[in-house]
């Protein structure tokens, strides 16, 4: 496995990150105990990053793989959080060394940020994390974003630390522009020495016939220090983590469809259609509907934020 220091940070991390919202209650719905032991498989084979965020309620599953688990290599968990005051920041905190069982998270970031007038809106968040870095609860501080102007807003801010954008080769899933662009946003941002952790490199499943070249696409570019990908099973750790070490030969994984899915007892309040953070969603004869196939990439943040579970990544 190859490794790479995360921009300033000084955090060595694998090229492949173990992207933790699949496995989870929003996705595959895999229990604490399954989830450990695909993840715990993948710690075995060197992977050392993973990937979370409080909304995925995956903590019980990295916490259980962590567990007795020993490494010459330090084990570097990111998470995430939207909240944007600062007692909110201090309990998403607190939760998190909790519920991962750390007393350093050592990446902690801001959940889906847009631009720099989401990130002014975060700045009391923002400085709670900073409190932590200095006082050695947390080891770096970023964002995540699915925007462009999110990536150029960030890089402007010298206190962030690590940047994880929404970039794969057809550019779905991006916002406010084209690929290239995120592409030269990312640029932008490894000049002012950010960490990059690329996220969605399959476009949430829309390119899984095609992953070979997808992923080559992202593993290719020396800005991008890891990508997070997706995993659930054992058998998808094992495949990734080969491809990732240069395997080429490898057979085509089997591919799942997936859809997005409303029950019947849809309210049509329009909560899924505000989470959704590329605009798929609709209110139509009073139910959500998917409006835009390619822009959907399957996050599952529509399922988290629907308060009568009707609608769900299956």
């Amino acid at each position: 496995m190859e490794y790479r220091q995360l921009g300033r940070t000084g955090l060595q991390i694998s090229r492949l990150c173990f992207g933790a919202l699949t496995m989870g209650p929003l996705q595959r719905g895999l229990s604490p105990e399954q989830g450990s032991e695909v993840l715990r498989r993948a710690l075995d084979l060197g992977v050392n990053f993973i990937d979370t965020a409080e909304l995925y309620q995956t903590y019980d599953h990295i916490r259980l793989a962590l567990q007795g688990f020993e490494s010459d290599r330090p084990v570097v968990v990111t998470t995430k959080s939207y909240a944007y005051t600062r007692e909110g920041m201090l309990q998403s905190l607190e939760k998190a060394q909790r519920g991962l069982g750390l007393d350093c998270v050592p990446i902690f970031m801001l959940h889906e940020q847009e631009s720099s007038h989401t990130l002014r809106g975060h700045w009391p968040a923002l400085e709670v994390l900073w409190e932590a870095k200095k006082a050695g609860v947390v080891k770096a501080v970023g964002i995540s974003t699915h925007h462009i102007e999110g990536v150029l807003a960030a890089s402007r801010i010298p206190e962030i630390d690590v940047i994880s954008p929404l970039i794969n080769s057809t550019g779905i899933g991006i916002q406010g522009g084209s690929r290239d662009e995120m592409l030269s946003a990312i640029a932008e941002a490894v000049k002012k020495d950010k960490g990059i952790v690329a996220m969605k490199p399959l476009g949430g499943g829309h390119l899984l016939a095609h992953w070979s070249s997808a992923l080559d696409y992202v593993l290719v570019r020396p800005e991008i220090h890891s990508i997070a990908v997706g995993m659930k099973a054992v058998r998808e750790v094992e495949h990734n983590v080969a491809f990732f070490e240069g395997r080429r030969d490898l057979p085509t994984p089997e591919l799942t469809t997936r859809r997005l899915h409303v029950d019947d007892w849809c309210i049509g309040c329009g909560a899924c259609v505000n989470a959704c953070p590329n605009g798929a969603l609709e209110i139509q004869g009073g139910k959500a509907t998917v409006v835009s196939r390619d822009e959907c990439v399957f996050c599952g943040y529509c399922g988290a934020s629907c308060p009568e579970f009707a609608i769900k990544v299956i």
